[in-house]
């Protein structure tokens, strides 16, 4: 299972001089990146939709009819016609000359002595992926063209990074004064130095580091980038350098039962209920089975308590804000509100982890092979009728999404399977 890590990095150089051509160097791959990214979009889109272009000549839609009359073919409701082609027909005929190779030659041309050639290689497949991963959305008219901006990270393959190693280093104790001894971690990248800041390293980044380094962990393709982060002591942004690292990490062995199914659901009054009974998908309601053996994890209490204080801080705020020190604008007005939305998120976040590791814990604690979840789309509607009637409970402090997907990535890390109903389609048989 592949993660990404978000590690702070700095340019490890001494020479002030050096260091800036460093920095030089990284903001103007991020433009030719970003540059590039834009321009891969744009020639995908086009390829696939050139038969839309009307105003250009007919030059490569007579040609395709000549040889293939056929193509000619009509819409569902039968009052359109138009030329059915894939994107091959309408390339040149020469040797390695794909789909996928049209945009690396593009931007090769482009970039070939600016940029790394790994790089922008590595670029090429991150955004032709993404690209078809969103392409039905982007042709139904759900989404838009993909836009990229100056936070688009810059990506290389994993040998790439090279002399990776860890330094004991001393530092000073900030609170007490005294001396220690603490892990530095330092490599190279396409000959610029980098360090490692880990802080508090409260995701346990050093440990994934050095099984990186003993072998134990695969390294993937990753990527560095530029993105803007609140300082905690003066509430201002500051653009900081970051390592995304990809990781490849092996499943760990533990004893389950692949026929055994834990059955759950994420609720209104708890955040998850869970039960091992079969009968707990068809006959457990909000009002409770006493034959039925449930388990709860978390409570409304314990999950709103915290953030209904943050909220009500927020809203205070608000009204405040008005008596806030000016001078520099809207962004020195706004400082407390962006610090506390910054709380509340991350509260959040810390919760929506511990609930789904504990559910997840449960399920290898009994050997269970499968989560499912259970559909409830009815507990949903139900919120939001209470929420309608006054109910001090409001539906948007329960994060369903976010909740599943971090059920779905702590259950792949240790083989379990998670069953998610198709909500959509059973909305769409609705109507």
């Amino acid at each position: 299972m592949v993660i990404t890590r978000k590690i702070e990095i700095f340019v490890c150089e001494a020479d002030s001089e050096m260091k800036q051509n460093y920095m030089r160097t990284l903001y103007g791959w991020r433009d030719s990146i970003r540059m590039a990214a834009n321009m891969i979009v744009s020639h995908k889109f086009v390829q696939h939709n050139v038969r839309d272009f009307m105003y250009m000549q007919e030059d490569i839609i007579s040609r395709l009819l000549e040889e293939e009359p056929d193509r000619l073919v009509k819409n569902k409701k039968g009052d359109k016609e138009y030329v059915k082609y894939n994107v091959s027909d309408i390339l040149k005929n020469e040797k390695g000359l794909s789909e996928q190779n049209t945009t690396y030659r593009l931007i090769s041309s482009m970039l070939k002595g600016k940029v790394p050639a790994d790089m922008y290689s590595c670029l090429n497949q991150a955004v032709c992926k993404t690209y078809n991963e969103t392409s039905s959305d982007l042709y139904t008219g759900k989404s838009s063209l993909r836009s990229y901006k100056n936070s688009i990270p810059m990506p290389f393959s994993a040998k790439a990074l090279s002399n990776i190693h860890e330094v004991m280093e001393e530092s000073v104790n900030q609170k007490t004064g005294a001396m220690r001894q603490v892990k530095r971690y330092y490599f190279t990248l396409f000959g610029i130095p980098f360090k490692c800041m880990l802080g508090q390293d409260r995701s346990n980044n050093a440990v994934i580091i050095d099984r990186c380094i003993s072998g134990e962990y695969k390294m993937c393709s990753s990527s560095i980038g530029f993105d803007k982060s609140v300082d905690k002591l003066t509430g201002k942004k500051k653009q900081k350098l970051y390592l995304y690292l990809c990781v490849d990490i092996p499943k760990q062995e533990v004893n389950i039962d692949k026929k055994k199914v834990m059955y759950a659901y994420l609720g209104i009054a708890n955040p998850i209920v869970c039960s091992f009974d079969a009968r707990f998908e068809k006959e457990f309601s909000e009002s409770g089975n006493d034959t039925i053996k449930i388990l709860k994890i978390g409570s409304a209490e314990e999950f709103l308590y915290r953030r209904t204080q943050i909220q009500a801080a927020l809203r205070r705020c608000q009204m405040n804000c008005r008596y806030s020190t000016g001078g520099k604008g809207r962004k020195r007005k706004l400082q407390a509100i962006e610090r506390f939305t910054e709380k509340e998120k991350n509260y959040v976040e810390s919760k929506v982890h511990l609930y789904s590791r504990m559910l997840v814990d449960l399920a290898v604690k009994y050997h269970c092979g499968t989560i499912r979840l259970l559909n409830q789309t009815e507990r949903e509607e139900k919120a939001k009728s209470d929420a309608e009637k006054g109910e001090p409970l409001v539906l948007r402090n329960w994060s369903y999404f976010n909740l599943k997907n971090k059920i779905k990535y702590k259950a792949g890390m240790v083989g379990i399977e998670v069953n998610v109903p198709k909500e959509s389609d059973d909305n769409e048989e609705k109507e």
